[in-house]
């Protein structure tokens, strides 16, 4: 199997070539570049029994793609459109939590969009969960809990967005206390 090549990309009929001097290679290639160094990724579909190979221009692109293909639900089409966008475009998303950049995507709905997202960014806080509609329920319980001994929804949710940890049930007590600690 192939990695790394250097040739000239080519398109005859409705099918994209990379090829040198001894070989060409069929891929799938989506960036600018018509000769140069590429970088592939053999992907092997048990279905049709077949090795596609996915060509890129960058080491990073590759990286993403495959990051991508770990993600439950994402496959290497969809992978392989989003390693393909601007990486400037890629980290403005990432950064302001932009579900709806990656619904814009053939393929990817709501629940993907959320998966890539906290996947990509690798952490995520609170007020993320909140722009995502993640576990508003846990989110509303220790509000609710809160606010039983006299303290401000704005408040609570700014001291929660300062807490480091993962907000989960089995740890929802001891987040209202450190919560109460800090107020």
């Amino acid at each position: 199997m192939f990695h790394y090549f250097v040739g000239k990309i080519r398109h005859i009929g409705g099918e994209t070539l990379l090829n040198n001097d001894m070989l060409g290679i069929q891929v799938h290639y989506l960036g600018k570049q018509d000769k140069g160094e590429f970088f592939l990724y053999p992907y092997i579909d048990d279905n049709k029994k077949t090795i596609f190979y996915y060509c890129f221009d960058t080491i990073e692109q590759k990286v993403l793609f495959v990051s991508l293909l770990k993600i439950n639900g994402v496959w290497p089409k969809t992978a392989f459109q989003i390693s393909q966008l601007p990486p400037e475009n890629l980290k403005q998303a990432l950064k302001n939590v932009d579900v709806k950049f990656f619904q814009a995507i053939p393929g990817i709905g709501p629940k993907s969009a959320k998966k890539i997202v906290l996947q990509l960014r690798g952490t995520f806080d609170v007020e993320d969960i909140q722009r995502m509609d993640i576990d508003q329920k846990l989110y509303k319980n220790i509000v609710t809990s809160l606010k039983w001994f006299g303290y401000g929804a704005d408040q609570i949710k700014s001291t929660l967005q300062r807490y480091e940890g993962t907000v989960t049930k089995e740890n929802m007590t001891e987040v209202i206390k450190w919560i109460i600690s800090q107020i």
